[in-house]
């Protein structure tokens, strides 16, 4: 039995440690676990490799001192490695069937016999102890899963630093002119223990404008951990109050454990403080100097932040798509009588008033809602009341949110107004397609009755996306509908299509049609994914249906609950569209195609040379009232060869025979044989793809061009 494609362990650390760069010891434990709900992760029998990086190496201690396990000769993982417990174990007995060393760098991990037992969720741990030799910044292993289930790639277990202390900022605050602003902590970690020695000094500058907040009531405190506050002499602010120092005493005798000091500063902001990033200076005796952001200051301000985002259907009513976050940087920034609009995009409308929850600070708004303020349902707005004293933090749910039915995405918010002063744009959640629609495509002819068309298949991506009862809708008797409409004129069902549900337990009834569409009822929604199929499609194709695709329009109420219509129940919260999806499932070819002749559609990917229909990875479209076509699919249809397709530097080429027809993007002139062609408009890149205009290309190599009913078509 394999390991399952869907199996992902989970490979953690206790925590990350700073290590020096000529580190030897233990650097961190490695914790590989079976999935929770894939117990069979661990196979006897399958193996992984774990590998170092570059610098760093597997070490055990020998002799007094840690080596390399190739100079220590040792080869086997499960040894102990001298200080400590063995590199290698498993939560269960034969859970490790063997772990042994490949290089100083590799170690391969087989799993044993008590790795078949499915009925609990086994751990492998993996101590590294190993040997840092210089090596700077984030050490991560790399994990290759082999045949096995185990989770690949790399994994952070430890950071390596030069000097005796590296500091870092646990979080970054925002203040304004204040004598007592509170900014973010700042972290001294020990690289190892007794690494810091007595006399060593830490020293923590301001930027001009700053001062620190002398130690004791309501100023700057400092905490200790394997340290003692007797250890420090008295903190000492120098430099006009910019500079904050911690100097260890004469006596002190190293600490026995990596030692760290957590400072929670307070400062003082002058008038003449720049705004912006406020960075402290941190240097000292032998530790890694840094600039530290510790706080953002500015004058007046308002931050917002999106929260509780969630991914929502497209086309269902009255979704909550998440929370915007409105703090205040500094307090003040909102005004008394000045405004905060919310705008949801076009497609997406209000089906209620957001609703506002204080977080903390002073209530700057004067009503418990947001007043929907636009007829199209897309802004909502705020008025603030007085002037906060203290920062104000308040979030805004955006709930009973309509969302068009074809658009699908990120849903961004703007956010502007006189009390939030430059606009803007927040990710409040995603839309996601209620069905994927698919569909098989089968060659019609013009002028035919009863001809095959191809299977159309109808996929929920969640469960529950086809409605039975759709949210929004009056009347007990309305029930969700789908509808199959076909959408090029001339095109007639020639028999009712077999309507049915292959995969999930959605339940659908009354199946009807006409000539035109379609339709059935959903009799209970799903409570898992489910696929509509509809076959035994056939089409009657008049002759004046256009060469190229016909189109199919999949919607209704069971998917588009936001359309608006007359049982909606407040038709200014829906939107015109109400098609999910539109898909081909026949192409119209000409019953006897000319020889060497092919055709394009706007705006469409399937093409036809000689009556055979093709698909491209782009549509043909008008602009400056020429046609555009993707020049791969273009050149080929005109017959030249695949290898005599090139584009280097913006220059398209094409050769076939003795002719070579030279294009440049943006430039009007085409080259055919050294001859310079005029033309109206220039090739152009769009969406990726290389566009050229099809009639001075055709005609280049000696082609006929025509246009009607949307088609171009090239006779050779």
């Amino acid at each position: 039995m394999g390991a399952p494609a869907f199996a992902v362990t989970k490979n953690t650390l206790n925590a990350v440690p700073t290590v020096g760069t000529d580190f030897k010891g233990l650097i961190s434990t490695l914790t590989i676990a079976e999935d929770s709900e894939a117990k069979n992760d661990f196979e006897a029998g399958k193996s992984f490799i774990v590998t170092l990086p570059d610098n760093v190496k597997f070490a055990v201690y020998r002799d007094g001192d840690w080596q390399s396990v190739s100079d220590a000769g040792v080869t086997e993982a499960t040894q102990d490695a001298g200080k400590g417990k063995p590199f290698v174990t498993g939560s269960d007995d034969g859970l490790v069937g063997s772990a042994t060393f490949s290089s100083d760098r590799s170690l391969v991990v087989t799993f044993g016999d008590g790795a078949d037992n499915t009925e609990k969720k086994q751990i492998v741990t993996i101590n590294i102890y190993g040997i840092v030799d210089g090596a700077i910044g984030d050490i991560k292993v790399n994990i290759d899963p082999l045949d096995s289930g185990v989770t690949g790639g790399d994994v952070l277990i430890g950071r390596s630093a030069s000097g005796n202390a590296v500091a870092t900022v646990l979080n970054v605050e925002n203040i304004g002119e204040s004598n007592a602003e509170k900014a973010g902590v700042i972290r001294i970690t020990e690289t190892t223990p007794g690494a810091l020695e007595a006399g060593d000094e830490l020293k923590f500058k301001l930027p001009d404008g700053f001062k620190w907040v002398e130690p004791g009531n309501s100023g700057t405190t400092i905490s200790y951990v394997n340290f003692k506050a007797e250890d420090f002499e008295e903190p000492a602010i120098k430099q006009d109050g910019r500079q904050l120092v911690l100097k260890l005493k004469p006596g002190f005798k190293g600490t026995t454990m990596r030692g760290i000091i957590e400072i929670k500063p307070v400062i003082n902001v002058s008038s003449n403080a720049k705004v912006g990033d406020v960075e402290v200076d941190f240097s000292g005796d032998n530790v890694e100097s840094a600039n530290l952001l510790i706080a953002k200051y500015a004058d007046y301000g308002v931050v917002i932040t999106a929260k509780d985002t969630k991914e929502v259907l497209a086309g269902t009513s009255e979704q909550e798509i998440g929370k915007l976050v409105v703090e205040e940087t500094v307090p003040g920034s909102f005004v008394n009588k000045r405004k905060m609009t919310i705008e949801l995009p076009e497609w997406a409308k209000f089906a209620a008033d957001p609703e506002l929850t204080f977080v903390s600070g002073t209530k700057p708004y004067s009503a418990s809602v947001m007043t929907v303020v636009s007829d199209d349902r897309h802004k909502a707005e705020l008025s603030f009341t007085g002037v906060t004293s203290s920062k104000a933090k308040f979030e805004v749910k955006l709930k009973k949110v309509n969302l068009q039915v074809d658009k699908t995405g990120d849903i961004p918010v703007k956010v502007y107004g006189s009390a939030i002063g430059e606009e803007k744009e927040v990710i409040v959640g995603t839309a996601v397609a209620p069905v994927e629609v698919t569909s098989a495509t089968k060659d019609v002819k013009l002028g035919l009755n009863n001809q095959e068309a191809g299977e159309i298949v109808i996929k929920e991506t969640v469960k529950g996306a086809i409605q039975e009862k759709p949210t929004n809708y009056k009347g007990d008797d309305v029930k969700g509908e789908m509808v199959i409409e076909i959408d090029t004129w001339g095109v007639r069902f020639a028999k009712t299509p077999k309507v049915e549900v292959v995969e999930g337990n959605l339940e659908i009834e009354n199946i009807s049609d006409d000539d035109k569409y379609v339709s059935f009822k959903i009799k209970s929604e799903s409570t898992k994914p489910s696929t509509i199929k509809i076959s035994d499609i056939a089409y009657t194709v008049d002759r004046t249906v256009p060469v190229g695709p016909i189109v199919v329009k999949v919607k209704g109420v069971a998917v588009a609950t936001t359309n608006e219509g007359s049982s909606a129940s407040d038709s200014t919260k829906g939107f015109d569209a109400g098609t999910i999806a539109k898909v081909s499932n026949a192409v119209v070819v000409n019953p006897a195609p000319a020889a060497g002749s092919a055709s394009f559609a706007i705006g469409s990917t399937i093409y036809t040379v000689d009556g055979v229909a093709k698909v491209m990875d782009a549509a043909p479209y008008i602009k400056d009232d020429r046609t555009y076509v993707p020049v791969r699919y273009l050149a080929l249809a005109l017959g030249v060869e695949e290898n005599n397709i090139t584009f280097e530097n913006g220059v398209v080429t094409l050769k076939k025979g003795d002719t070579t027809v030279t294009l440049t993007i943006g430039d009007k002139t085409l080259d055919n044989n050294g001859t310079a062609v005029a033309m109206d408009v220039a090739p152009e890149v769009n969406n990726g793809r290389t566009m050229l205009p099809a009639r001075f290309v055709a005609e280049a190599f000696g082609a006929n061009v025509g246009y009607a009913n949307g088609q171009v078509v090239i006779s050779r």
